[in-house]
């Protein structure tokens, strides 16, 4: 929330402001006409000066629904998923003798 009156917001320079806020709340996305929707959303999102604070702040609070920083709740939890998922590393190879010809139990030491 703003501490003053006067500080701005980075909602203050959103161009979705003016838009009808439904066009960002699809009631799905997979039918044809939803997905124009969607489209029409994400294309104002394109356009928008604060698309990423945007994005980052659906990100933070898990918004659950609608286009927020011209992602769908899909791309979110996506996002969201391979942010908190561990690095992965190369696991060891692992040679079992009799396994592999003596070539491969060099290369793989």
């Amino acid at each position: 929330m703003h501490n003053d009156e006067n500080e701005e917001h980075w909602t203050d320079h959103a161009i979705c402001r003016g838009a009808d806020p439904d066009l960002f709340f699809p009631i799905g996305y997979s039918a044809p006409v939803l997905q124009a929707q969607e489209d029409a959303a994400k294309a104002i999102c394109a356009n928008c000066p604060v698309v990423a604070d945007c994005l980052a702040w659906a990100l933070r609070v898990g918004e659950p629904d609608g286009i927020w920083g011209g992602t769908t709740p899909e791309e979110r939890r996506y996002l969201r998923r391979t942010a908190e998922a561990p690095a992965r590393r190369r696991l060891p190879v692992i040679v079992v003798r009799g396994d592999a010809s003596e070539n491969e139990h060099a290369s793989a030491a």
